[in-house]
């Protein structure tokens, strides 16, 4: 195998594939990646068995690479990538040696690498089942803001570490919740799309990370995995094998009390509040009625106070306590300049919403506090 690439071009799909790799895998094959070395294509493929990214390398409008011999080889994704980053140098060349020792040199660097046989490594089944649709991007990226982060970071339940997909009716429902807080979204799509699936938050991100520049993006569903195909790669990842729950009966629509802040302040005044931390929570309570906000914390550690004047109010003052980083997670993810907190109770779930974009809705449970 003896091929010479550019540096850029080697770099950027390197980064792809490394998304793949697991530290923790019981194959020794897959801590590397695979190297199909073809005249006319340069083949990079790395998986974990949950997640496989394959990205091809072409000569289609500019000369990426030149290829003096064919050949196979797997080496280790840690050296690999570092080796690239550190040559200084436009290209790079590769040149096996002996069987699985490689040559890797460019600019006045030189590297010798112990590497694996192409045998070595699983045959992964990159074959795209049902028919794909396409998808804007930046839609796909607004998706995933404002609600991956809710899944559960815990394995208790393991459908709850993913974020479903639900699609029926020209709809697309998407919901994320670790039983304590939810974050929905819902988008408008192709009539003829129907399927629910739910797919592992921390592989939605490795999708989210691999696509930036891309304008638009291809998904093709079948019962086990979801593959997402774009410009030069496609990426592949199961899907999670159970049934996601109904989280459509836990938004409140019996309301007693609505207000509007601006929600920079109350981020700020959350932020500065909610610092002094017991166990890892920080519990604020909220004292609201029509002309303000009263945000207190208090812990053995200490407490803390802060006050903001509200837009408008619509009901009785109340207080209720809850999760500071919940609320400003749920903030956050609504993205606008106002916020609306809308409530049922002082001990059920409620809403944070952004009242000029109706397909977010933000749930947060309350918590009980003893005075």
């Amino acid at each position: 195998m003896n091929f010479k690439i550019s540096k850029k071009e080697l770099l950027d799909a390197l980064n792809k594939a490394v998304r793949a790799i697991s530290t923790t895998t019981p194959l020794p094959s897959l801590s590397g990646i695979k190297l199909e070395i073809k005249k006319d294509s340069i083949t990079l493929i790395s998986s974990d068995s949950n997640i496989s990214i394959k990205t091809v390398l072409t000569n289609n409008d500019k000369e990426v690479f030149t290829v003096q011999e064919e050949g196979d080889i797997v080496i280790d994704s840690r050296y690999i990538l570092e080796i690239v980053r550190k040559i200084d140098s436009d290209a790079i060349t590769f040149e096996t040696i002996d069987g699985t020792l490689i040559r890797i040199y460019g600019g006045n660097s030189e590297f010798k690498l112990n590497c694996m046989r192409a045998e070595e490594y699983p045959e992964i089944n990159f074959a795209v089942n049902g028919e794909p649709f396409k998808f804007e991007t930046e839609k796909f990226f607004d998706i995933i803001d404002e609600t991956a982060f809710a899944c559960s970071d815990k394995d208790t339940r393991p459908i709850l570490t993913g974020v479903n997909f639900k699609a029926e009716d020209g709809k697309l429902y998407v919901n994320a919740t670790d039983s304590y807080r939810l974050a929905s979204k819902t988008v408008d799509v192709d009539k003829d799309l129907d399927f629910n699936i739910t797919i592992p938050s921390v592989y939605l991100n490795d999708v989210y990370h691999s696509l930036s520049l891309e304008k638009e993006i291809e998904i093709a569903i079948d019962n086990q995995k979801i593959s997402f195909i774009f410009d030069d790669s496609l990426i592949q990842t199961r899907l999670l094998d159970d049934i996601f729950p109904d989280v459509s009966k836990l938004i409140p629509t019996n309301l007693l009390q609505k207000v509007t802040v601006k929600s920079r302040d109350l981020l700020n005044a959350l932020d500065r509040t909610s610092f002094i931390k017991s166990d890892g929570k920080n519990i604020v309570k909220l004292s609201i009625n029509e002309k303000e906000i009263d945000i207190t914390s208090s812990n053995q550690i200490g407490s803390s106070y802060e006050n903001i004047d509200v837009i408008s109010f619509e009901g009785q003052p109340f207080e209720i306590s809850c999760s500071g980083k919940y609320l400003v997670d749920a903030i956050k993810a609504v993205g606008s300049d106002e916020v609306t907190l809308s409530f049922s109770g002082e001990l059920k779930p409620f809403i944070v919403t952004n009242k000029e974009d109706d397909s977010i809705i933000q749930l947060i449970s309350p918590v009980r506090t003893y005075k």
